[in-house]
């Protein structure tokens, strides 16, 4: 038992250094010999110890510094003396005890300063070392922007006291309100009960400036440059993140159909942003020995054959001669054993249920196939009219109209199906509102207010015909990815009071944003030095591919952290590389009358890459007689002069031309050139070996190449000819001579004008209908509804944005019928649409519909296009022109982002009175079996002079050599009619009218049909032997020129006109019927005169140009009754 040692001997154990074989046992073996700890010592409570070194045998003075002691806390010492043997008798400390006393703390330790965000930075510390012998209770946190702590007045800018909470390890403190890219110098005090440390901690770094990735610029701007170059442009970031910007990035990647080629997965996010849809039509074989012919359907319309092989124009004439297709553009690949062709629809873009898909065009290469039959995939079988090895025809939707950008519906309702919406509303994003909008607001007004938000596209329809519902769709088309909804803010009211009206956003689509990587991506870092002090940063990328879309975005960099910042996405979304257009070619100038000029052309034959030409400016110019080219012609021999000479003019040549001609034969001869105007020649001299004349181009505008001479005829006598420029032709339009008559006109845009036609033979018409456009349906229209109703209606389509409507009575003098045109102009479409299509229930939507919720006698509602959407080639200047004057004109072409080089007419040309033009509107309608009524407007020009009468002609041929009258012209009057008797009734006529005034007649304009021509066909049931089952029926089975057959389903024999109309309807014959029913039977008519027991009649009207070879009937549940048709 250790009594004197312990704790020196603690962890020590006695060992055995002898050698234990001198101890025996009793038995004389050699014991064991071990040392056992019995009992560990424990050492006392807060006991420690410390061996401390003699450093020198001859120092007699130690001391020691005790450390990380507990403040306040009473220590007890003692110190042992030790050598080989151990330690001695340990010796107590004077005084026996004592405590280290409280003092302030030491500095807090581990201290980092980091930037936070773009104002703010974040210091982050640990407890000092020592506390001082008392709790932390506080830090004290300073920072200035001088190192000293002394910028306000002494003290620094900012302090905050922090205190710890839950013996936070580290501790951390962000300073906030800073100004982004000053730098500040912090630090950090501890603080106990005595007092604050004696110095602060200063924190690694000792200063930063608060700063994050500088934000991207505020827009970025594209615009072509070439067909292969884009020319971007943005401003530089207006916040640079705390350090200045050091250089901008700039990626893009390819988009849309040219794209997705290089793979036969399409990537999803490459097809982005297109404003079209584009769809493809594939035909392979296994072999290169594809032939034969398909057809296309379109919502419900199909072509007539198509060749394998035809042509990217012959698919789009195809295509655009259905009612349902607009305007298209065409394109055709070849690639081994096939080909594709891509078809863009230019006006055709979706409908409510989610903008931007459309249906697929659908294929048949069965001959007898109804629209409903086709697929989006076929292959060739035996029969069918698609030949080759494997072959096969398939369609794929290659590009989404739309598609990317974020869509989002406002719905405004009634609550109460009986409740009218009334009162106004705005939209809101972020700190962007628009002003208060009434409840029914136009898409075009609205797509208006939201464009100060960035462009978009707006549809709206009407939810139901009571106006107690309407939606609208929003496409962002400038704000890109995700955007946050639009917040309603609505003063709206319902009509009974009762309840009140939802208004809600839902996200119909939601914006997604493209990837920049692919074979058609890039980048390039532009340096920002070489960008400082500028407003704008213009930079130019090249060697992009030609017609293919692309997409740009831009970010900046600021040396903070080891990337670039956000990026900000092109406007527009997307571009293709344009280059400017060509001039338009073969202009051409007529007189209208002596006032008015008409100018003609040709579009250019190229738009530069783009998808068509926007818009053309004409500028048209007195050609002052001072700007004329004169040349002067001479000839001379050596001898006399005789024999004759030929005068070219660019590729062109005069007849032989006498050696001594006179003025009046020269002139004649240059005339007579296809490609000179008017002249004026002048003899300069002439004598028995030299002719000289002076030629004047009056009509042949500016600069002009020489005349050349042809000599062969004029003999040898040493001849010598030369053309001599005497003035050079000025071109009018590059001079500064305002002293001459200058206008310049815009050629835009033209609507489009459709016309919806109902008819009937009484004025019994009654009823309502339906409008199809682009896949969505309207709510009904009665056939008596006003211009406005009809406009509500229409603009209540989502499809339709604005229309303005007009209704003109449909009628001819002497003709007792009901009829409307209602006239339908597309305010802000652009292009050439789809058709209107009309729906009466009694079959599928189309340009022609009879029956169904149609009342009275045969009514018929039919769409024509009065006028194709587009841009015009031709322009009629006012009438403010002189007929003294010669005037020239220029025309450039705009492909949306260049114009291109103008092009001057050849020829100065004067206003002249002339003959009038055609007349308007020439009509013709069968009066009587010996009479037509004809009817026409007057022209739209006079040729200078009043139209003093018309000529009407007609003939059962085109030759028109049998017959005429004329109609006088009245003053005030634009409407004529007139009609034609004691025709042959057997006979078929055609009809046409001519204007004409003191200088000659128009232009001939054929009548065509007032009514739709409709061929009738009769269908008897007649029974003779008084033996009728009122449960007999009948089909009706007709078969086309082409071998479709179709049939009706089973008819009562006692079926009303109405049911027997909506059969024929139903099963799809081309365009409509119309079917009216006579009942002849013994029962209803007492005459006997052509009666039978049972004689039912139905006459069929078949509308417009059928396309049937025969209609028969099938008569196996007719019993006893006989059926006839007269075809």
């Amino acid at each position: 038992t250790f009594l004197s040692e312990y704790p020196s001997s603690s962890g020590s154990m006695i060992t055995i250094i002898q050698d234990k074989s001198k101890l025996i046992d009793d038995i004389g073996e050699t014991p064991s010999l071990r040392v056992d700890l019995v009992t560990r010592g424990e050492l006392p409570t807060g006991y420690n110890s410390i061996v401390v070194p003699s450093e020198e045998h001859s120092k007699v003075h130690y001391e020691y510094i005790l450390i990380e002691l507990t403040a306040g806390q009473p220590y007890k010492v003692q110190v042992s003396a030790s050598n080989d043997l151990g330690f001695g008798r340990p010796h107590a400390s004077h005084p026996s005890e004592l405590a280290p006393p409280v003092q302030k703390p030491s500095v807090p330790t581990s201290i980092i300063l980091q930037v936070a965000s773009r104002n703010s930075l974040e210091v982050f510390f640990s407890k000092p070392e020592s506390n001082g012998g008392d709790a932390i209770s506080l830090y004290r946190i300073d920072w200035d922007t001088n190192q000293e702590f002394d910028s306000a007045d002494g003290v620094p800018i900012g302090s905050y006291t922090y205190i710890p909470s839950n013996n936070c390890e580290p501790c951390s403190h962000q300073i906030s309100a800073l100004v982004q890219g000053q730098n500040y110098f912090v630090r950090v005090y501890s603080y106990n009960s005595r007092g604050y440390s004696f110095e602060p901690g200063i924190p690694t770094p000792s200063f930063l400036s608060p700063k994050t990735a500088a934000d991207p610029p505020e827009s970025l701007t594209i615009s072509p440059h070439s067909d292969t170059a884009i020319d971007i442009q943005f401003p530089p970031s207006s916040n640079d993140g705390g350090a200045p910007v050091k250089s901008y990035k700039v990626e893009w990647n390819g988009m849309g159909y040219i794209a997705g080629l290089p793979s036969p997965n399409r990537d999803y996010l490459s097809a982005l942003y297109s404003p079209y849809n584009v769809q493809s039509i594939h035909v392979t074989a296994d072999d290169d020995n594809i032939s034969g012919v398909f057809r296309l359907a379109f919502r419900g319309h199909s072509t007539d054959d198509i060749s394998v092989r035809a042509t990217a124009d012959d698919l789009r004439n195809a295509l655009e001669m259905l009612p349902t297709v607009g305007s298209i553009t065409v394109s055709k690949e070849s690639f081994s054993n096939g080909f594709v062709w891509a078809v863009t629809f230019l006006t055709d873009y979706g409908n409510e249920s989610s903008f931007g898909p459309i249906p697929s065009l659908s294929i048949s290469i069965n001959p007898t196939d109804m629209p409903d039959l086709f697929a989006t995939e076929v292959t060739s079988v035996a029969g069918t009219s698609l030949l080759g090895t494997g072959a096969r025809i398939a369609v794929n939707n290659e590009l989404v109209a739309f598609k990317g950008y974020e869509q989002q519906k406002l719905t405004t309702q009634c609550k109460s199906t009986n409740g009218l919406l009334s009162g106004y509303f705005s939209l809101s994003i972020g700190n962007t509102r628009t002003k208060e909008l009434p409840h029914d607001v136009s898409a075009m007004d609205l797509k208006r207010e939201l464009e100060n938000i960035g462009e978009v596209k707006v549809l709206r329809r009407i939810k139901q015909s009571n106006q107690n519902a309407f939606e609208w769709t929003i496409i962002f088309l400038e704000k890109l990815g995700n955007v946050p909804m639009l917040s309603v803010h609505d003063h709206l009211a319902c009509s009974d009071g009762s309840v009140g009206p939802f208004m809600y956003t839902v996200e119909n689509a939601q914006g997604v944003l493209p990837r920049m990587d692919g074979p058609f991506a890039g980048e390039v870092e532009l340096n920002a030095l070489h960008y400082v002090g500028r407003n704008v940063i213009s930079h130019t990328i090249r060697n992009l591919t030609r017609g293919m879309r692309y997409h740009f975005r831009v970010s900046a960099w600021n040396g903070y952290g080891e990337s670039y910042g956000q990026s900000r996405h092109s406007t527009p979304a997307t571009i293709i590389p344009v280059d400017k257009p060509g001039p338009p070619t073969s202009i051409h100038m007529t007189s209208v009358d002596n006032k008015t000029l008409k100018i003609s052309w040709s579009a250019a034959l190229s738009n530069g890459g783009f998808q068509g030409i926007s818009k053309y400016s004409v500028e048209l110019a007195e050609n002052p007689s001072a700007y004329n080219e004169v040349q002067q012609i001479i000839i001379s021999a050596s001898d006399s002069l005789s024999g004759k000479f030929k005068l070219g003019f660019d590729g062109s040549w005069t007849r032989l031309i006498p050696a001594n001609a006179d003025a009046s034969q020269i002139s004649s001869a240059i005339t007579a050139m296809p490609n000179m105007g008017g002249i004026s020649a002048n003899t300069n001299q002439s004598g028995l070996n030299s002719s000289s004349w002076m030629i004047t181009f009056e009509k042949n505008i500016g600069d002009l190449p020489l005349l050349t001479i042809d000599t062969a005829w004029l003999g040898e006598n040493h001849i010598s000819a030369e053309v001599v420029e005497i003035a050079p032709g000025r071109d009018i339009f590059s001079g500064d001579d305002h002293s001459t008559f200058k206008r310049t006109f815009t050629v835009e845009h033209t609507p489009e004008i459709q016309e919806i036609i109902l008819e009937s033979s009484a004025n019994d018409m009654g009823g309502y209908f339906f409008i199809h456009f682009m896949g969505e349906r309207s709510s009904n229209i009665h056939v008596d509804s006003d211009a406005t109703t009809i406009q509500r209606v229409l603009e209540g389509v989502s499809t339709i944005d604005e229309v303005t409507v007009s209704i003109i009575p449909h009628t001819q003098d002497s003709i007792s019928l009901y009829g409307q045109r209602w006239v339908v102009t597309f305010k802000s479409h652009r292009g050439y649409l789809p058709s209107l299509l009309v729906d009466s229930g009694s079959g599928p939507a189309s340009t022609i519909t009879t029956g169904g919720t149609l009342l009275g006698s045969s009514p018929l509602i039919r769409v024509e296009t009065k006028e194709d959407g587009g841009i015009r080639t031709n322009f009629v200047t006012p009438s403010i022109l002189n007929e003294n004057k010669t005037y020239t004109t220029r025309i450039s072409s705009l492909n949306g982002y260049s114009w291109s080089t103008p092009a001057h007419s050849k020829f100065g040309i004067s206003p002249s009175k002339g003959v009038p033009s055609s007349p308007r509107e020439v009509r013709v309608n069968v009066l009587s079996n010996t009479e037509l009524g004809v009817s026409w407007k007057q022209p739209n020009f006079s040729g200078g002079d009043e139209v003093a009468g018309y000529k009407v002609q007609w003939d059962v041929d085109t030759k028109f050599d049998h017959s005429s009258a004329t109609v006088r012209a009245t003053q005030n009057s634009t409407d004529y009619f007139f009609v034609v008797r004691n025709l042959d009734p057997f006979e078929s006529y055609f009809v046409r009218v001519i204007a004409y005034n003191a200088q000659g007649f128009s232009e001939p304009e054929i009548a065509t049909h007032f009514l739709m021509y409709m061929n009738t066909i009769m269908i008897s049931l007649i029974e003779t032997g008084g033996n009728v089952d009122l449960t007999e029926t009948f089909s009706i089975r007709y078969t086309s020129n082409q071998g479709i057959q179709r049939e009706t389903n089973p008819i009562s024999v006692y079926a009303t006109s109405r049911e027997v109309e909506n059969e024929l309807n139903i099963i799809g014959i081309n365009n409509a019927v119309s079917v009216d029913r006579e009942d002849r039977s013994n029962v209803f008519d007492l005459s006997g005169i052509e009666t039978n027991y049972f004689d039912i009649r139905y006459r069929l009207s078949l509308v417009g140009d059928q396309d049937i070879s025969s209609i028969s009937i099938n008569d196996e549940n007719l019993g006893s009754i006989v059926p006839s048709v007269d075809f």
